[in-house]
């Protein structure tokens, strides 16, 4: 099963009915990665973002919260893009935010946040020179290849990189990429994992 097929049937998170629990939500992930703001930032005052591999609407909706102008947010998952705009409906941030299928034509931004997302996509060069036209900056997050010590996984990867392969990555398309820290993901779909996060410019 490619990774289209797989999160059209899966979902991690969700779905959200009442605010309170939308809420909840996001308060678990931050006592769960407390490094995630640190290395993958949603402060982002008045800028507009694509945030691209929104999966249930975490990110979106924190860079909304956090005073973004305007968020993007995009998935191959319809169950991901329905997540997300229920979520923005009960936090009242809907009219800030627009879905888009991944494979939509992608906004022109200030700022591209990328969680998650290029270890699972059959073409991850092509995901990352399609982002290069999107945006001066970027925020990338990718399973690390040389820290995790499982490298299966429930879910369609296709590859773990170390942060010297994904640095070599993304020079090949035309980014510089900075990488500047990694922290424990662990699940028990995807036991032994850690994230590593890159600043691309």
């Amino acid at each position: 099963m490619n990774a289209t097929d797989f999160w059209q049937e899966h979902q991690v998170g969700g779905p959200y009915f009442m605010l309170s629990q939308s809420v909840e939500a996001l308060e678990e992930r931050r006592q769960l990665y407390p490094k995630l703001e640190e290395l993958m930032p949603t402060h982002m005052p008045g800028k507009n973002i694509l945030d691209f591999g929104c999966g249930p609407g975490h990110d979106t909706i924190q860079f909304l919260q956090n005073g973004a102008a305007h968020v993007w947010f995009a998935d191959v998952s319809w169950q991901a893009l329905s997540t997300t705009s229920t979520r923005l409906e009960l936090h009242h941030l809907v009219d800030q935010a627009t879905a888009l299928f991944a494979d939509d034509p992608l906004p022109e931004v200030d700022y591209i946040h990328c969680a998650g997302v290029l270890h699972h996509m059959h073409e991850p060069l092509e995901a990352l020179s399609r982002l290069r036209e999107c945006g001066p900056e970027a925020r990338v997050m990718v399973y690390d290849g040389k820290l995790s010590t499982h490298t299966e996984s429930l879910v369609p990867i296709t590859e773990w990189w170390t942060p010297k392969e994904f640095v070599k990555m993304c020079h090949d398309v035309g980014w510089t990429a900075v990488y500047k820290g990694s922290y424990e993901c662990s699940a028990e779909w995807r036991p032994d994992c850690y994230a590593a996060c890159f600043y691309l410019t």
